[in-house]
C-alpha cells in the first residue's frame, strides 16, 4: 500500500492541472453540500423551538379527520381534497386527558381549540387576521416557559378576552394605521363551516418569546369558550335529554296547560323559584351547559414532558392505548402539530437533493471525462508497470489511491472553506426579511453551524462520486495490451 500511496502522489504531481480540475469539483460540491445541509438543519432546528417551547409542548395529540389522506396540526385539518373539513374534536377528551396526568413522564397538560378571527375597531373598516387559540388559562401557560408576559396580563379562568403576541401587535398597528395597546377593545369576526360569529374582545395582555420565533405574528390567544363560538364548536356538546314532564307541553291546547294556574301571591311564585331542584345533589353547585360539557370539546391535548428524550417512546405507547381504548385520537410530535411549516421545510429540501443529484451527476461525468484524459496521457506508463508484471488489480487500485488521494484533501479544503464561510454568513447576521425568510432561517437572523454528521456523510458521498468516476477510465486502461501500450508515446 505505501508504493501505491507514494505512486498516486507522484502521478498528482505530475498532472496538477487536471488534479486540480477534480479537486475543485469537489472541494465546491463539498461546499455546496455542507452549507446547503447546514441551513436545513437551522431551519429544522429552529422550528423544532420554536413548537415546542412555545406552541405544542412534546406531544400533540388530535382528533382522526373523515376524509382519506387528510392530517390534523396545530392550524386546523390540511386536506389534498377541494372540501373542507372542520377540526375534528377529541372524543372522551376527560379520559384522555386522566391518562396524559396519570403517567409520571407528563410534566403538564392542556387542551387547546383553533380558529380564525378577522379583528377590528369598530370605528375601522381596515381588517388584521388572527389564528385564535383557545386556552384554558389555568393550565395552560405552565407548558410554556419561553413565552413571556410583556404588558398587561394573562387570562384568569372565567375571563373573556385576548392575548395577542408583540408581533401580532406590531402587524396589526400597520393594518389598523393607528396604534393598538392593552385595553383596546376589537370587533372580532370568527368563520367556519357553522357560518358567521361576531364578539367583542378586550386585549388584557401581550406575550413575546425569549427567543427567535416565526408564526408569532399570526397567533392570539383567547378563552376556550369565545374560540367555541367562533370556530362553530357547539359549547354543549353532550345530547340534551328532555324528560316526560317537558315533553306532554308539546300536547298543551291552551296557555293554562303550557303555564298552570296563575300563583295566588307572588310570595308564593318566589318560594317556589328559591327551592332547590331535585335534580341537584345537596351540596352541588349549578353549573352552565357551558361549564359542564367544556370539557367535552377541545381541538387537542398538548403535554410536555419531564424528558424530551423520552418523546417517541410516549407517543408510541399513547397510540397504543388510544388503539386499544377504541379512542379515534391520534399523538404525534412537533412535526405532526407544525403542518404546513414542515411541508415547507420539506418541500426545500426535497428541491435542495434535487439540486444536489443534477450537481453530483454533472461532476461524475466532467471528473470521468477528465480521468479518462489522463488515462490515455498514461498509456505508456501503464503498460511498462503491465510488462514489468504489474496485474490488473495492482493497476486498478493506483488509480482508486489517486482519486481517493484527491477527494480526501480537495474534500477538507472544501470543508474548510464551508467553515469560514459560516462563519462570515454568522458575523453579518443577515436578518429574515419575509415570513418565507423567517422559516427558511428557521429564526428572525441566519445562524449556521457545521453539523459533524453532515461532513462526514458529505466526504463518503464526495468519496463516492469519485469512486464511480473512475471506473470507467481503469476499464480502458486495462483493456490495452501491455506491448501496444509501450509502444505508444
Amino acid at each position: 500500500m505505501g508504493v501505491l500511496i507514494r505512486i498516486a502522489l507522484r502521478n498528482l504531481k505530475e498532472h496538477v492541472s487536471k488534479s486540480i480540475i477534480i479537486g475543485s469539483l469537489i472541494a465546491l460540491g463539498v461546499l455546496i453540500i455542507i452549507l446547503g445541509n447546514s441551513l436545513l438543519d437551522s431551519t429544522e432546528r429552529g422550528v423544532h423551538s420554536m413548537f415546542i417551547d412555545n406552541y405544542t409542548g412534546d406531544v400533540f395529540i388530535s382528533g382522526i379527520p373523515r376524509a382519506p389522506g387528510a392530517t390534523v396540526s396545530l392550524f386546523g385539518v390540511q386536506s389534498t381534497g377541494m372540501d373542507s373539513e372542520a377540526t375534528p374534536l377529541i372524543p372522551e377528551y376527560e379520559k384522555v386527558l386522566a391518562y396524559l396526568r396519570g403517567d409520571g413522564r407528563v410534566a403538564s397538560a392542556a387542551g387547546q381549540l383553533v380558529g380564525v378571527g378577522m379583528m377590528s375597531f369598530a370605528d375601522n373598516d381596515d381588517k388584521a387576521v388572527a389564528i385564535l387559540f383557545g386556552v384554558d388559562p389555568s393550565t395552560y401557560p405552565a407548558l410554556f416557559e419561553d413565552t413571556y408576559l410583556a404588558e398587561g396580563s394573562y387570562l384568569t379562568p372565567g375571563e373573556e378576552g385576548l392575548v395577542v403576541s408583540r408581533a401580532w401587535m406590531e402587524n396589526a398597528e400597520k393594518a389598523f394605521k393607528t396604534p393598538v395597546k392593552v385595553g383596546d377593545t376589537l370587533t372580532v369576526n370568527g368563520f367556519s363551516q357553522a357560518g358567521f360569529k361576531i364578539r367583542e374582545l378586550t386585549i388584557v395582555g401581550v406575550v413575546d418569546s425569549k427567543a427567535d420565533t416565526e408564526g408569532m405574528e399570526m397567533i392570539a390567544w383567547a378563552n376556550a369558550d369565545t374560540v367555541r363560538i367562533l370556530s362553530g364548536v357547539d359549547v354543549t356538546a353532550e345530547d340534551v335529554v328532555i324528560s316526560p314532564e317537558h315533553t306532554v307541553l308539546l300536547e298543551a291546547e291552551s296557555e293554562a296547560d303550557i303555564f298552570g294556574e296563575p300563583e295566588s301571591t307572588v310570595g308564593a311564585a318566589a318560594a317556589r323559584r328559591s327551592e332547590p331542584s331535585t335534580a341537584q345533589t345537596p351540596g352541588e353547585s349549578a353549573a352552565t351547559p357551558a361549564e359542564s360539557n367544556a370539557g367535552q370539546s377541545w381541538h387537542f391535548l398538548l403535554a410536555r414532558l419531564g424528558d424530551s428524550g423520552q418523546t417517541e417512546a410516549f407517543i408510541a405507547e399513547t397510540n397504543a392505548w388510544l388503539a386499544a381504548e377504541g379512542i379515534a385520537a391520534k399523538a404525534g410530535g412537533w412535526k405532526a402539530a407544525a403542518g404546513p411549516f414542515v411541508q415547507s421545510i420539506d418541500a426545500v429540501r426535497i428541491v435542495f437533493y434535487v439540486a444536489i443529484l443534477i450537481v453530483s451527476i454533472v461532476s461524475i461525468i466532467i471528473i470521468m471525462n477528465t480521468l479518462v484524459i489522463s488515462v490515455i496521457e498514461r498509456t505508456s506508463e501503464i503498460g511498462t508497470m503491465r510488462a514489468l508484471g504489474a496485474q490488473k488489480p495492482f493497476v486498478w487500485l493506483m488509480f482508486l489511491v489517486e482519486t481517493l488521494t484527491i477527494t480526501i484533501v480537495f474534500g477538507i479544503i472544501g470543508i474548510a472553506l464551508a467553515s469560514a464561510a459560516m462563519g462570515v454568513v454568522n458575523l453579518l447576521r443577515i436578518p429574515a426579511e419575509s415570513y418565507f425568510t423567517q422559516i427558511l432561517f428557521g429564526g428572525r437572523v441566519l445562524k449556521l453551524a457545521l453539523n459533524p454528521l453532515a461532513i462526514l456523510s458529505t466526504l463518503l458521498m464526495v468519496a463516492g462520486v469519485g469512486l464511480v468516476s473512475h471506473l470507467y477510465p481503469v476499464v480502458i486502461a486495462l483493456k490495452i495490451p501491455p506491448v501496444r501500450a509501450m509502444q505508444n508515446e
